[in-house]
């Protein structure tokens, strides 16, 4: 049993604490009891993950594989030092000065949160064109929070007590600043993208829509908690507040992948049926952004799709004894010919 941390004995610790007690119990019970709740979710959203989307990539598979590995890792901690604040020493004050339990949690916390962001940056990187020099960026800043996350390991875990804090000032800010703007980088690349995607059909533009707004819900949790875990540090560096934030941060990343994720499987079922009952429609629009109509059409409904390739002369029909009998298939003679395919016999009309 520790007698003796950085020259504070139990009684000298109490004294230490005793002003802040509730406020300290307050935030580890918070880091627990959050924490624990967001396992349940996400144990959730695994769930429905892996029965609706067996044969995803194997990629993206083994990255929601990881994450769950290491929020499991990261709840069954948590647990541990709970277990040993409040059953092990229950009553005592002194090991509350102890690092060797927080100073794991800022690369326990990249390990997961530096594979959710390479996943999104894989995005940005695809709807940007595949841009090298947005992945590039993204990647530094990425391999710059992870050694951040790291410094922050060494150098807190060197000091004596807790309140010795302050002097892992440079790594923590190099840590949460370059994972905040990495996730910046990423949603304004991922909203860009789907923006220039609009192509005026009205199930693409409100899917793109849903989409941007998908991004948002995803992305805005995680970094909003990174801009908050700085603002906290910045004013007080050794409070137990900034391990409230740092706990929610893995399981905000994670869930949000995980919602990304998920939200195909509404996406498509939604899709499906919006096309099985509605027709496509394009807005005809003008450069001041009004639709143009020609008497009283506002739009123009696509409900027959016909293909028809001219290559040759000498017209002649073939028809072709197929399985469907809407298969209608005009040609030419010699080597090229012309093909015309009707989806539904009635939907022919004379040229």
């Amino acid at each position: 049993m520790i007698t003796e941390i950085a020259g504070f004995n139990e009684t000298a610790a109490a004294a230490l604490f005793a002003k802040d007690a509730h406020f300290m119990l307050g935030c580890q019970f918070a880091s627990l009891v959050l924490d624990t709740f967001l396992a349940g979710v996400l144990m959730m959203q695994m769930h429905k993950y892996f029965s609706f989307q067996k044969d995803d990539k194997w990629w993206t598979r083994a990255i929601v594989i990881w994450t769950a590995i290491m929020n499991t890792v990261v709840t069954c901690y948590y647990w541990a030092y709970m277990s040993y604040l409040f059953v092990d020493n229950f009553g005592r004050w002194l090991p509350w000065l102890e690092v060797r339990w927080l100073m794991l949690m800022p690369t326990f916390d990249v390990m997961c949160v530096a594979v959710v962001q390479a996943f999104f940056a894989h995005r940005a990187f695809l709807l940007m064109g595949r841009n090298w020099f947005i992945l590039g960026l993204i990647s530094c800043l990425i391999l710059a929070a992870c050694g951040g996350a790291i410094g922050v390991t060494v150098v807190f875990g060197s000091q004596e007590s807790l309140l010795g804090a302050n002097k892992s000032g440079p790594t923590l800010i190099t840590w949460t600043a370059t994972t905040t703007a990495a996730d910046v980088l990423i949603a304004a690349s991922i909203l860009r993208g789907l923006l220039k995607s609009k192509s005026g059909w009205a199930h693409t533009d409100k899917l793109i829509t849903r989409l941007v707004r998908l991004t948002f819900e995803a992305q805005l949790p995680p970094t909003c908690l990174s801009i908050a875990y700085v603002a906290e540090w910045s004013v007080t560096p050794s409070s137990l507040l900034g391990a409230l934030f740092q706990a929610l941060q893995c399981k905000a990343y994670t869930i949000g992948l995980l919602f990304s994720l998920n939200s195909r499987v509404d996406f498509t079922g939604k899709i499906n049926d919006n096309l099985s009952h509605n027709p496509q429609v394009y807005g005809m629009t003008s450069r001041s952004g009004r639709i143009q109509s020609h008497g009283p059409i506002d739009a123009i409904q696509v409900e027959v799709e016909t293909e028809t390739y001219i290559t040759g002369f000498e017209p002649s029909a073939v028809v072709k004894k197929q399985e469907s009998l809407s298969d209608i298939e005009e040609g030419h003679k010699g080597a090229n010919l012309s093909t015309t395919r009707l989806t539904q016999p009635e939907s022919s009309v004379p040229f």
